[in-house]
């Protein structure tokens, strides 16, 4: 066996693929639940009740009050209470039993609404009595939200006031009979309309005074049983409800035990939406140390408020969060005049250089005079930022490494494999754009692409073994399927089990893993040459005017074109210095703009060493960001098959007008 920093192989590699890796804390076998509990834990409800028994009366759950600060919540008032609307939702028959799949008998409800206390006691309710929730992500478009309730057939939805609202107003009420809003609802209009529709309200109060009247029983809960269906909206088709079971969610408490450092007194901010798997793994981790998690005040344009605060001690993120905070960040470094720019650009280059060079990221000095107002702004007690979701550029890492002197590690996961699978080591500060290696509970191999020219027999540019292939995932972490939807399953996995991720990775060195390419969304030009689009979108945002992109490629045409969102402020800066005066509206028309964008993006390619065909030929300047047309999946991801069809006359003129550079 091969052993490295990372991984190490268990086996002799077969032709056509990489040997199977696994962390070296799981040689002998994968941690399908917490070692410290001596295999007691094999559920979320098993979780929670060793946290109440552990920590009774240390803060659980909290919620921003009118006047900024925080107030919570202790583990055995958040238990009790989640039990008791548990028992409410059964006592007053609001998930009855549906078996409509397989044998599965399943008691669910959706749950609609922006993070906040009341959403992680209902997650609790269902973690404790054997319900599944059904997350809807609170910007899910009225179609998709139709096929999910059309699909589970639930007859409960639960949310915010806003959200009951906002659902009654699209009016896609399939099987649903009953609404629960976590605050009362007080409009008299909106409470005629769900009379007058035979629809049946009841406060989250109501449902937990049912509850403490008539307590219930849970539900029988084991490891199969389905914790959640989680939805994904995917870049085409209807979204698929991939199940998530306790033993799925368990064995992230095995990673979390190996990956991450967490006390009872870390205080987390929950922004990260819960209808994604990615926040509820970081949850169920922090439930089961005694951790505190408070609920942002529900507008993220006002997070940093939140972090002052709350004064968080660990935080999940995403990259366009953090890409925010890098901003301002640099934008203070940047405008700073005199002796205090000096020293402030002195420091970042002196703590860069040194991470670069020798992987660190504190400095007795600078760090006292320079970054502690940074560290100030995001609270003052932050110790790690674990990203995911999407990548980050090594820059953006970097920069925040530095200004913040904390580990900020970037993972990887799918919802189809629970989230977290992959993450960096907290050490390895010099490991930026990898997503470190293995989970305790999942292995992993390579499988060649062809088609691609990826093979598990590739090097480096130095000569170096450097394997590549599509990655495949297997492990008590991958979930059992989609529901109701066999096919998609079936296209999911081989006859092996291992599932197929779609993502083009590189092996390192040092055992840790790169996504370099994207399987699935490649298309041929007329030429026979292949494009991956995903990775030139990944090049070409980081181009001067370019805020978000889309590629597309016509099998019947030589070249590639492009629609692009611009950042309107370049964009107006780089027209008048070529002495364009034109309103906004215009020159996003004006062919010789489109040309300046174009060459700024051939630049920007030409430093990635870019192939020929792989240069954007002609663009279509559009002024919506793409979210206004909902061409974003709620995991931040473009939907590909629905930006075609969107700007489908857009894409015929632009190959009409043909090339505007060669």
């Amino acid at each position: 066996m091969v052993e490295n920093k990372y991984c190490v192989a268990m086996n002799e590699a077969l032709p056509g693929e990489t040997s199977i890796y696994r962390n070296p804390q799981a040689v002998k076998g994968l941690h399908a639940g917490p070692e410290a509990e001596g295999g007691k834990i094999k559920t979320l409800r098993d979780s929670l009740l060793q946290a109440v028994e552990k920590y009774a009366d240390l803060n659980c759950v909290g919620a921003k009050m009118p006047n900024g600060e925080f107030q919570w919540k202790d583990y055995k008032t958040s238990i009790k209470l989640a039990e008791s609307f548990a028992s409410g939702l059964i006592v007053l028959g609001l998930v009855p039993p549906i078996k409509e799949f397989k044998d599965y008998e399943l008691h669910l409800f959706a749950i609609y609404s922006k993070n906040r206390e009341e959403y992680i006691l209902a997650d609790f309710a269902t973690s404790l009595y054997g319900l599944t929730s059904v997350p809807i992500y609170d910007t899910l478009g009225p179609e998709s939200m139709e096929f999910i309730l059309d699909q589970t057939k639930m007859t409960t939805l639960v949310g915010g006031a806003e959200n009951v609202k906002k659902f009654f107003d699209g009016k896609k009420y399939c099987y649903v009979k009953n609404l629960v809003s976590f605050e009362p609802i007080t409009d008299a209009a909106l409470l005629e309309e769900i009379k007058k529709n035979d629809l049946t309200y009841y406060s989250f109060q109501q449902v937990i005074d049912a509850g403490i009247q008539k307590p219930q029983k849970p539900y029988l809960v084991e490891e199969k049983t389905l914790y959640v269906i989680s939805y994904t909206s995917g870049t085409t088709g209807n979204p698929k409800g991939a199940m998530i079971t306790h033993a799925n969610m368990v064995s992230l408490i095995a990673f979390g035990e190996f990956a991450v450092d967490l006390y009872p007194t870390d205080v987390y901010l929950s922004y990260l939406p819960l209808a994604h798997i990615f926040e509820r793994i970081m949850q169920g981790m922090l439930f089961y140390k005694g951790c505190s998690i408070g609920s942002f005040g529900g507008d993220t344009s006002k997070l940093k408020d939140d972090f002052i605060a709350l004064k968080p001690t660990v935080i999940a993120t995403v990259p366009r969060v953090l890409n925010r905070f890098h901003d301002i960040f640099k934008g203070i470094i940047d405008n700073l005049h005199g002796i205090k720019g000096w020293l402030a650009r002195h420091a970042l280059e002196t703590k860069l250089y040194n991470l670069h060079h020798y992987g660190n990221i504190d400095h007795w000095i600078h760090d006292k005079i320079v970054f502690s107002k940074f560290r100030e702004a995001l609270g003052g007690r932050l110790r790690w930022i674990i990203l995911g979701s999407a990548p980050a550029s090594k820059e953006t890492l970097d920069f925040m490494k530095v200004v913040l002197s904390i580990p900020v590690r970037e993972g990887y996961g799918q919802t189809e494999t629970t989230a977290a699978t992959f993450v960096m080591s907290a050490e390895d500060h010099q490991g930026s754009g990898t997503i470190g290696g293995p989970g305790v509970n999942i292995e992993f191999k390579f499988k060649d692409v062809p088609e691609m020219k990826y093979t598990s027999l590739d090097k480096d540019e130095h000569g170096n073994k450097a394997p590549r292939g599509e990655l495949c995932i297997r492990g008590p972490s991958v979930f059992p399927g989609y529901y109701k939807d066999d096919e998609k399953t079936k296209e999911t996995f081989d006859e092996e089990g291992w599932l197929h991720s779609g993502d083009i990775c590189q092996l390192n060195p040092n055992g840790s893993i790169k996504i370099i390419d994207r399987k699935k969304n490649i298309f041929k030009l007329s030429f026979g040459e292949y494009v991956a689009p995903e990775k030139l979108e990944n090049i070409f945002k980081h181009s001067k005017c370019v805020s978000e992109i889309y590629i597309y490629g016509d099998a019947l045409e030589s070249f590639v074109v492009a629609v692009i969102v611009p950042d309107m402020k370049a964009l107006q800066e780089m027209a008048l210095a070529n002495g364009i005066k034109d309103k906004l509206e215009d020159i996003l028309h004006d062919k010789k703009v489109k040309m300046l964008v174009i060459n700024d993006m051939k630049a920007t390619g030409a430093n990635k060493k870019l192939n020929a065909f792989e240069f954007v030929k002609n663009v279509y300047l559009e002024k919506e960001p793409f979210a206004n047309k909902d061409l974003i999946t709620t995991t931040f991801k473009l939907k590909r098959f629905d930006a075609k069809r969107v700007y489908e006359e857009q894409l015929k003129e632009l190959y009409k007008e043909g090339p505007l550079i060669h």
